[in-house]
C-alpha cells in the first residue's frame, strides 16, 4: 500500500471516529425535560434526536455529492462547525454538534465511492464503530466536564477537540497530496436511497419516544413494571430497508441488525476492555477481507445474543466476554464480508446502531422488594430472560434469513460492486 492510499485510509478512519465520537457523547444539558405524558421533548433535547439528524444529514451528503471537492468542503465545514460549537457552547449546541457529525460522516463517506472502495468502508466501519466502543471510557476520563453544572463552569471534551484536530490536520494533508484520486461514483435511483435513508432513522426515533412514554407512564395504573416489545418493528424495519436498496446494495444494513440483535453494550467498558475490542474489531476486519464469510458472522453474533442468558451471577462472565471478545470479532468479520456497497447504504449501516438506540424487547419497572438475608447466586433465568433472549437470537437469525434470500435473488456474490 503506498503512502497516499495509507494516507485516504487513516484519513477516512480519523473522520468516521470523531463524528461517531461526536454522536455517542454527551454534552452539558443533554438531557430532556418531561412534557407531561407525551414527552414531546424527546424530539428536541435528546441524544436520540442528535442522532437522528446526524444520519439523515450524512445519507443526505454521502448521497447528493457526486465530486472529491464537494466531499472535502462538507468534511471541512463540519470540522470548524464542531470545533466553534465545543469552545463555545451556544444554545442548541446538541443539534448543531449533530448537524457537523453529519456533515463529516457523510464527506468521508462519500469519499470511499472511488477507487479502493472496500478498504476505504472497512476504514469506515472500524472508525464508527471503534469510537461506540471507545466513547465511555474517554467520557470517564473528563467525568468532571460532566458534571460541570455541578462543580465549574462548561468545559470543553478535550479529548474530542484532539481526536477533531488529528483529523483536520489528516483531512488537509489528503488534499494536499491529492490522496484521494478520482470522482465518488455516482449513486442510482437517488430519491428511493434517500427516501430509505431518511425513514430508518425516523422510525428510531419515533419508536425511541414511544419507550420513552412507555417508562414515563410507569406507576400510572396498577403494575409497576412493564415490558417493551413495540421494538420489534426494528426487524421488518431494516429488512425492508435492504430489499428496498438497489440490487444488493442493502444487505449491509442487515449487519445493522444483527449487531442492534446481539444486544450489545459496550457504553459500561473500561478503557483497557475498550483497546482489546478495537483490536479485535480489526482483528475481524482483517479476517472479512481476506475470507467473505457473512454467514459465519450471523452465526457469532446469535452466540453473542444467546449469552443474554446469563447477564446475571455467578455466570454473568459469559456475556461479558462474548461482548468484549467475540462481538467486536464477529461485527469487523460481518461487516467487511458485506463490502463494498454504495456510499449512502455504507452510511446507514454505521448510523443505525447509534440512531435505533431502543432495545428490541426490554423489561422495565421496579419493586421494593429487598431479601433480609443473603441468597447465593444461582443460574436460574426467568420465563422473560429466556423469552428476550429468544428473541434476540431470532433478530440476528432473521437477518442472516434475509440476507440468504437477498443474496439469491441478486446472484451469489454478496454485492455487485467491486472495489
Amino acid at each position: 500500500m503506498n503512502t497516499k492510499l495509507a494516507l485516504s485510509h487513516v484519513t477516512l478512519l480519523a473522520g468516521a471516529f470523531v463524528a461517531a465520537l461526536t454522536l455517542t457523547t454527551t454534552v452539558p444539558h443533554d438531557f430532556a425535560f418531561f412534557s407531561g405524558g407525551y414527552r414531546l421533548d424527546v424530539f428536541v433535547n435528546s441524544a436520540a434526536s442528535a442522532a437522528t439528524l446526524g444520519a439523515i444529514v450524512a445519507v443526505v451528503i454521502a448521497t447528493v455529492v457526486s465530486r472529491t471537492r464537494s466531499a472535502g468542503a462538507a468534511a471541512g465545514f463540519g470540522i470548524v462547525l464542531l470545533a466553534v460549537v465545543s469552545l463555545v457552547q451556544p444554545a442548541g449546541q446538541l443539534q448543531l454538534r449533530a448537524l457537523a457529525a453529519g456533515l463529516i460522516l457523510g464527506g468521508v463517506v462519500a469519499l470511499t465511492g472511488m477507487r479502493e472502495r472496500r478498504t476505504l468502508q472497512c476504514a469506515l466501519v472500524v472508525g464508527v464503530v471503534s469510537a461506540t466502543a471507545m466513547a465511555g471510557p474517554l467520557e470517564s476520563e473528563g467525568i468532571s466536564a460532566r458534571y460541570a453544572d455541578y462543580l465549574e463552569p462548561d468545559a470543553p471534551q478535550t479529548y474530542l477537540l484532539v481526536a477533531l484536530g488529528v483529523f483536520a490536520v489528516l483531512l488537509a494533508v489528503s488534499a494536499w497530496a491529492r490522496a484521494f484520486e478520482g470522482q465518488p461514483a455516482p449513486v442510482d435511483e437517488k430519491r428511493r436511497v434517500l427516501l430509505v435513508g431518511v425513514v430508518i432513522p425516523v422510525a428510531g426515533l419515533m419508536l425511541y419516544w414511544l419507550f420513552q412514554r412507555s417508562v414515563a407512564s410507569l406507576g400510572t395504573g396498577d403494575a409497576m413494571q412493564n415490558r417493551w416489545l413495540l421494538g420489534l418493528a426494528v426487524i421488518p424495519l431494516l429488512v425492508g430497508a435492504a430489499f428496498a436498496l438497489p440490487t444488493a446494495t442493502g444487505a449491509v444494513v442487515l449487519a445493522a441488525l444483527a449487531y442492534l440483535g446481539a444486544g450489545s453494550s459496550t457504553g459500561s467498558f473500561e478503557m483497557s476492555t475498550a483497546l482489546v475490542f478495537v483490536a479485535l474489531l480489526l482483528v475481524g476486519t482483517v479476517a472479512g477481507w481476506r475470507w467473505r464469510s457473512p454467514m459465519i458472522g450471523f452465526a457469532l453474533l446469535a452466540v453473542v445474543a444467546a449469552t443474554g442468558l446469563f447477564t446475571d451471577p455467578p455466570l454473568d462472565w459469559i456475556n461479558l466476554g462474548a461482548n468484549a471478545f467475540v462481538l467486536p470479532f464477529a461485527v469487523g468479520l460481518l461487516y467487511t464480508s458485506l463490502l463494498p456497497t454504495i456510499a449512502p447504504a455504507a452510511t446507514m449501516s454505521v448510523t443505525t446502531p447509534i440512531a435505533v438506540s431502543i432495545p428490541i424487547v426490554a423489561e422495565f419497572g421496579w419493586t421494593a422488594y429487598t431479601p433480609l438475608t443473603t441468597i447465593e447466586p444461582t443460574f436460574s433465568p426467568t420465563a422473560w430472560t429466556w423469552t428476550s433472549t429468544a428473541v434476540s437470537v431470532g433478530s440476528v437469525l432473521a437477518a442472516g434469513a434475509a440476507f440468504a434470500v437477498l443474496q439469491r435473488r441478486s446472484g451469489n456474490s454478496p454485492t455487485n460492486l467491486k472495489g
